[in-house]
């Protein structure tokens, strides 16, 4: 959705203190002229047109300087952009102004308002084109662009109505999909939903655009699971302000249809306008918009997707009994909240998943019966016990109680069934009723894409590897552009022994971003179990560098060292960990790979004995964990196995590893 306005030389821009004229080439703060030489005027004129937008550095070399051997382009952009965010009272690591968007470019933030040389706004910012206009005081948005309405947080329920509208478009092609399943064929088409964009200005609203995305992709899983896969959201974020064709995002993501939305609020109604894009022509669908009162959208949902579906041929999902979520009314104040929660939950940083708990809390406080804001919770609390960002006895009983809640409320949740699945798995023990919460989880939603990875990471627990690789590859196919997707491949044939296809894949990882630290350590866990110890080490120091030194790597760099035979390192970096579990949670789980690398049974056996009392998450690997195979004929380490009840088919071992790791029962 480009929304690139080109602006008469005449013309001046606006944006808080400031004041850009074109045809002067000055800056004026507060009525004060600024210094800027020419190359930094002109990269602030086209970050200006494109305000909003990422302008590309490619581009930037097109306009600056497009035939120009003889210059270093990155140089010279560098200390011209830095002169403009200097000029401006900006910095590299502040950006208030002009964010850095990675691999890409630059995009200016705040809100720019256009003026001619009289001080009026011109008649192209003014108002749109006459033929753009509808009734009811409503704007409809050309092809691609999306309208400009203010942040109010009332505004998510509105989601369901662009599903609908989604799923009616589907309807020209039905014939030839009863025509594939008269002959036995099973079809499931497959959406991308791009990004909703948020032209209001205010950088502290994102998490309303970001928000609505997310919870739009989840509804259109969710609604008919048979027939319709949506895209992950980690997938679909990478398009936001990208100004990719259809055709491009469609062959990127080999998605059948592109699904674009804005949303627009005048008085008390709202409008949610779409369109509805076929990959295979680029062709327009429909563009639709649909007016509702605010307090009035969730109660007709069910209404209205009831009509649509009886149309379609696709086999819409009926639950048992209405759900109470698409057919109450939110409290404005919970949604917004709810919102805020995701897009924080969705950068999981210990401090963002901190906040991201509060914003779920503050949601379920402002309306009780709001399932989703328990479903999320539940979701955050097990993060934190998974991560080691809480102690796992309080996240995965506060997850639990807040699944649990949530499928009191509204039992076709799927996310409040995936997360409680997860609490069964990793806490509980209980293999079988959580694989039936997540099976019942990915039935209501296909297109989760945390259900496929959760289950895929059940299942390898379990020893059923081959069904696990499935799982993560169904997992890809709804998410193929996230690193992280594709990096569980190296977790599950890191559990199953092949260690050599691992590395292929984690090799795979690098290639594409060299700083993804997750692909490190787990290369460092395979070529610890490889017998590759000077690997592994320089493999944990990578992952240290590239992650800003996170300390949950401090364990496998430790094991690591003490394997390579630097007693001293490895003795060292355990002190530092133990100094570090006074300020925040470290798994005893961990210190037992690090008492393994020492050589150390009997410190070992302690950690998980006391890795035991607190039902660290990290025990469901126990069964198979490679470092571990010189203790399994102690009967403490085989009473502690019993205990978590593992199933028969992960008690079969993969091949055997190193000699170290198989003789480390003799050794000290």
């Amino acid at each position: 959705m480009n929304r690139q306005y080109t602006p008469n030389i005449s013309e001046k821009a606006r944006f808080e203190d400031f004041e850009v004229d074109l045809r002067a080439s000055e800056v004026r703060r507060n009525g004060y002229k600024i210094k800027l030489q020419e190359k930094s005027f002109q990269i602030l004129s086209l970050l200006l047109e494109r305000a909003g937008d990422i302008v590309t550095r490619e581009e930037l070399k097109q306009r600056l300087w497009p035939m120009d051997p003889f210059i270093s382009f990155e140089d010279n952009l560098n200390t011209n952009l830095n002169r403009v965010r200097r000029a401006l009272g900006d910095s590299a690591s502040e950006q208030k102004f002009i964010r850095t968007i990675p691999r890409q470019g630059y995009r200016f933030i705040p809100l720019v308002t256009w003026t001619d040389e009289n001080g009026r706004v011109p008649p192209a910012r003014l108002e749109p084109p006459a033929s753009l206009i509808e009734g009811n005081g409503f704007t409809k948005p050309p092809s691609r662009q999306a309208s400009v309405f203010p942040p109010y947080p009332w505004i998510g329920p509105t989601l369901a109505l662009v599903v609908i509208l989604a799923l009616g478009g589907f309807a020209y092609q039905q014939w030839d999909r009863r025509t594939a399943q008269a002959n036995g064929a099973s079809h499931r088409e497959t959406i991308l939903v791009t990004p909703f964009e948020d032209l209001s200005g205010n950088p502290s609203q994102q998490y309303l655009s970001d928000g609505l995305t997310a919870e739009m992709i989840t509804r259109l899983g969710a609604i008919s699971p048979e027939g319709l896969s949506a895209i992950a959201r980690s997938t679909a974020m990478q398009y936001k302000g990208a100004h990719k064709s259809i055709e491009e995002m469609a062959r990127e993501t080999h998605a059948d249809y592109v699904l674009e939305g804005s949303f627009q609020r005048q008085g008390e109604r709202v409008r949610i306008t779409s369109e509805l894009f076929r990959a295979r022509d680029h062709g327009i669908i429909w563009t639709k918009a649909y007016d509702r009162k605010a307090e009035d959208l969730l109660s007709v949902q069910r209404e209205v997707a009831d009509s649509i579906a009886e149309s379609l041929s696709l086999a819409v999902l009926t639950p048992e009994r209405p759900s109470s979520t698409a057919t109450k009314t939110v409290n404005p104040e919970a949604y917004d909240a709810y919102l805020k929660g995701l897009m924080q939950l969705n950068v999981r940083s210990r401090e963002d998943v901190r906040k991201s708990i509060a914003s779920f809390e503050l949601a379920s406080r402002k309306d009780a019966q709001f399932a989703p804001a328990y479903a999320a919770l539940a979701g955050a609390y097990n993060m934190s016990a998974d991560w080691g960002y809480l102690n796992p006895t309080e996240g995965y009983r506060k997850a639990k109680f807040a699944a649990q809640k949530a499928l009191t409320i509204d039992d076709t949740l799927a996310d409040a069934h995936i997360a409680n699945a997860q609490v069964l798995h990793q806490y509980d023990w209980d293999w079988a009723g959580a694989e039936q919460e997540y099976i019942r989880g990915l039935e209501l939603n296909p297109s989760s894409v945390m259900g496929h990875v959760m289950y895929a990471l059940y299942l390898s627990d379990a020893g059923r590897y081959p069904e696990a690789l499935a799982e993560i590859r169904r997992a890809q196919q709804l998410d193929p552009s996230s690193l992280m997707t594709h990096s569980m491949l190296c977790l599950v044939h890191l559990h199953a022994r092949e260690y050599e296809t691992g590395v292929h894949e984690c090799a795979q990882d690098l290639e594409v971003e060299p700083q993804f630290w997750p692909a490190h350590v787990w290369l460092a866990y395979m070529y610890i179990y490889s017998g590759r110890y000077t690997e592994s080490v320089a493999e944990a120091r990578k992952a240290m560098e590239s992650s800003g030194n996170e300390s949950s790597i401090l364990p496998v760099l430790a094991m690591a060292e003490g394997f390579e035979g630097n007693t001293a390192g490895a003795k060292k970096i355990l002190s530092e960990i133990r100094a570090g579990a006074k300020q925040s949670y470290v798994a005893p789980y961990d210190l037992a790979d690090v008492f393994i690398g020492l050589g150390d049974k009997e410190g070992a056996l302690a950690m998980l004995s006391k890795s035991m009392d607190q039902h660290d998450a990290e025990l469901v690997l126990l069964a198979t964990a490679p470092e571990f195979d010189g203790l399994r004929d102690d009967p403490r380490f085989q009473a502690i196995v019993k205990r978590i009840g593992f199933p028969a088919s992960a008690m079969r071992l993969p091949s055997p590893l190193s000699a170290e790791l198989q003789s480390l029962a003799s050794v000290r």
